[in-house]
């Protein structure tokens, strides 16, 4: 991470704390599981071991995670939420759709591995041994807007390859396998920019973005597809009208 990247004022070491904490916070570093190494952090970030050391502090000093000699640092266990949880409900399916159709996508991963298990929860009973995952950029004028993740049953993503996704939409190739999605839920929540999102999308380690999930189910109420959506910040503005 070069210095000219970062925003004014802002210390190195803090972003990292920051990355490093939003991915606590949304479980992609689970309770127990160990952090990457101090050197390994400091080749992704591209900054010195002290100051990934001191951004481990911090992490630390708050709790989210224990530095254990010999061994690493882990995620420590956090306490159960009270389950009194403040969403964000927002009508943006057809801004960020109007947002695609002006752009273009190239497909950065393509294949099919077994299915993680927070994947896996999303489709409940008709969760597959193994999943499509696919991961694209939507880009426009030469600059990326969008880093997409989508994750289909195997049975229906065979029916299609990489190039179709280039060119179709994903509603478009779940028809190829005889599948229309009729119904389904968006979350919309902010997050922020890991070292492999900036570098693809050339933006800044720690840089906003907005994080849109879809889980779409069919006719029989099944989910079909879980895709997650990580759109720029500064690119993206949520309008809604009030009253009548």
């Amino acid at each position: 991470m070069r210095n000219r990247s970062r925003r004014p004022g802002v210390p190195l070491y803090h972003i990292i704390c920051l990355v490093l904490r939003d991915g606590i916070d949304s479980g992609r570093y689970k309770p127990g599981v160990a952090l990457p190494t101090e050197d390994e952090l400091a080749r992704d970030y591209r900054v010195s071991r002290v100051t990934v050391r001191r951004a481990l502090s911090e992490l630390a000093a708050a709790g989210l995670i224990e530095r254990r000699q010999g061994s690493g640092t882990f995620v420590r266990a956090r306490p159960a939420a009270d389950g009194k949880q403040l969403g964000l409900i927002a009508s943006s399916i057809s801004q960020i759709d109007a947002l695609s159709e002006r752009s273009t996508q190239r497909i950065i991963e393509f294949e099919y591995i077994d299915t993680p298990s927070e994947i896996g929860a999303a489709f409940g009973r008709q969760a597959s041994e193994r999943m499509q995952r696919a991961v694209r950029l939507r880009e426009a004028n030469g600059e990326a807007l969008m880093y997409i993740t989508s994750w289909t049953p195997e049975k229906l993503g065979r029916a299609y390859d990489s190039a179709d996704m280039e060119r179709e939409s994903l509603n478009q190739l779940l028809a190829r396998s005889g599948v229309r999605p009729t119904s389904g839920d968006q979350i919309v929540s902010v997050t922020m920019a890991d070292p492999a999102v900036a570098r693809l999308m050339r933006l800044e380690v720690g840089a906003p973005m907005l994080k849109v999930v879809r889980i779409m189910r069919d006719h029989r109420r099944r989910t079909v597809q879980y895709i997650e959506m990580l759109v720029r910040a500064d690119r993206y503005t949520i309008r809604m009208k009030l009253g009548t």
